[in-house]
């Protein structure tokens, strides 16, 4: 198997499965030659999976080399500094930033491209560069021009680092505590608290996610009244600010990411945003997290698979490969058949995305005519309800696969793969963190069933509905399938509707069940226009939709009761 990290299938999906010509022509026009852009976009993931390539040869001896803190300085290790200098020099960092601060404006379906390869080559550097271009985005929408021009061309050349600085000890998924305060001093705000787990807590810039001291007392315990403020390592006149790393962590995993105690003493900031609502601003920027950890995920279980497979047509026992053992040759297809479905599900969402920002601009736009105005809103609101509901999706799934097929590729390697050295065993450390920050997957099944409840699976479902018929001539054993799948989701949920504990007691399994119609129809798709993916999206649909089944008989058949029986098990 080819070691290309700009693969064919990550391809595929910028080349096929994205209406590129549409796109362009909400955001800038019918005079775009969309060949030519397209292109363009394609030589930079082409040079920047060259460089991942390159990358990972540096970094895989080094992963039990960790982040130091000297001085108060945050020392990454080398193979991390040099992996970032190869990165700034091609000019690889913050490349959805428009090119009027030096980035390409690159689309997220193709940022997640890029983050997927630098997981696969190195996630811990992944989560710096992934950080970085993070915060810029949110200063590109929410910053005024005065920071836009001060911070932004800093950013897309490499010179200033970014971090996100929201978890406290007493608010981690729940930022209602927040209690850091931001108390305003005319034109800038002064920063007092401290924050933890905070990656890349060594960076030079910071958004800090803090409570308005004016209104303190009457917001505390809600996300109301919290305020985005940049909070720079140094002034603008050199001093340092006030605010210190105190502690790195030491962790099972990504040890080249550094993940930091900070504390804010009176340090200076400016609002990023609206005073009171950065909440909503730093929104923003945590989705398009989520979606970011689901491709660092995706980029580690590939990683985890290609040396799977590799090991297992090498190592020789019984006489052959243990490869060509069914139950060996099982567990393979299995790894190579979740990291393609969760690829599909997260670049799907990726394209939503895409598709939703260039309505909305188009709509804001003197371009759009009054005719179409309605209609063209009308798919905006249904677009942006789609990523709402699909984005948790994405970052549940994508997550938990990589958990499953590292495990397997444990697995695959025998006693070697647990071997302290083995990167078999790095990439399932490396995994395990992805469940977890940015919203564990308990969090991210929950936010998924409230979108439910807002009529986001409706929506989908529909969706869903129209993909298959477009599919039924051709695949009809196929489509049967899936829209029997539809039906088991529709006759399940009558028995979460009257219970909120049941319903969220079964999140993950209604999650699932949504999952597996939705990523079965996008297979059967791109089956049509790559008959590889066409047996895979048989071996999906065959072995899922009886999973669909079963989830929806025991969502049916249960109720709230079984929460009476673990609070007796657990003696609560």
């Amino acid at each position: 198997m080819a070691d290309e990290f700009f693969s064919a299938d990550l391809a595929f999906f910028m080349e096929r499965r994205f209406d590129w010509a549409r796109y362009f022509a909400l955001k800038r026009g019918d005079d775009v030659n969309t060949a030519e852009e397209v292109a363009t976009y394609k030589t930079v993931l082409t040079t920047a999976g060259e460089i991942c390539r390159d990358i990972a040869d540096g970094a895989r001896e080094h992963w039990h080399e960790e982040v130091r803190l000297e001085d108060g300085r945050v020392i990454v290790p080398p193979h991390i500094q040099a992996g970032y200098d190869k990165l700034r020099a091609a000019g690889l960092v913050c490349l959805p930033i428009s090119p009027q601060y030096g980035g390409y404006g690159l689309p997220m379906v193709l940022n997640c491209v890029f983050i997927e390869m630098l997981a696969r080559a190195d996630p811990s550097l992944m989560n710096i560069t992934g950080l970085q271009s993070g915060v810029a985005v949110d200063i590109e929408r929410y910053g005024s021009d005065a920071v836009k021009e001060q911070y932004l061309s800093r950013f897309t050349s490499g010179e200033l680092q970014g971090a996100m600085d929201l978890t406290e000890p007493q608010a981690g998924s729940d930022l209602g505590g927040i209690v850091t305060r931001a108390t305003r001093d005319g034109d800038r705000y002064l920063v007092d608290g401290q924050k933890i787990f905070i990656t890349n807590g060594g960076a030079d810039v910071h958004l800090v996610l803090a409570r308005e001291a004016a209104t303190f007392e009457q917001s505390k315990g809600t996300t109301n009244g919290l305020s985005l403020i940049l909070v720079p390592k140094t002034l603008p006149d050199g001093r340092p600010n006030g605010m210190r790393v105190s502690r790195v962590e030491s962790k099972l995993g990504i040890h080249g990411s550094p993940t930091c105690v900070v504390d804010f003493d009176q340090a200076e900031g400016v609002l990023i945003g609206t005073a009171g609502q950065g909440f909503r601003a730093m929104l923003d920027l945590m989705n398009n997290a989520r979606l970011g950890v689901a491709a660092q995920a995706l980029g580690i279980a590939e990683a985890a698979y290609r040396a799977a497979r590799a090991y297992a047509s090498e190592r020789r026992q019984f006489g052959g490969p243990i490869a060509d053992q069914p139950l060996m040759k099982s567990m393979l297809t299995q790894m190579a058949i979740n990291v393609q479905a969760g690829r599909t599900l997260l670049y799907h969402t990726a394209s939503l995305v895409d598709t939703a920002v260039a309505l909305r601009e188009y709509l804001a736009s003197d371009r759009c005519p009054p005719e179409q105005r309605v209609t063209l809103q009308e798919e905006a609101e249904r677009t942006t309800s789609l990523v709402r509901f699909f984005t948790p999706l994405c970052k549940y799934y994508a997550t938990e696969i990589s958990n499953h097929v590292t495990r397997q590729g444990i697995q695959a390697h025998g006693g070697l793969g647990y071997m302290a050295e083995s990167a078999a065993g790095h990439y399932h450390s490396d995994s395990i963190i992805t469940t977890i920050y940015e919203g564990t997957s308990e969090i991210q099944a929950s936010f998924a069933l409230k979108e439910m409840g807002k009529g986001a699976l409706f929506a989908a479902l529909d969706e869903t509905r129209a993909d298959l018929e477009r599919l039924r001539e051709r695949h009809p054993d196929l489509v049967r399938q899936v829209t029997d799948g539809i039906e088991w989701i529709q006759n399940s949920l009558p028995a979460l509707l009257p219970d909120a504990q049941y319903a969220l007691l079964n999140a993950k399994r209604i999650c699932e069940m949504v999952i597996d119609v939705v990523v079965g129809v996008e297979l059967l798709e791109q089956g049509n226009l790559w008959e590889d993916k066409l047996v895979l999206a048989a071996s999906f649909i065959h072995r899922r939709m009886m999973a669909v089944q079963m989830n929806a008989r025991r969502i049916a058949t249960g109720d709230a009761t079984r929460i009476q029986r673990y609070d007796a098990i657990l003696r609560l």
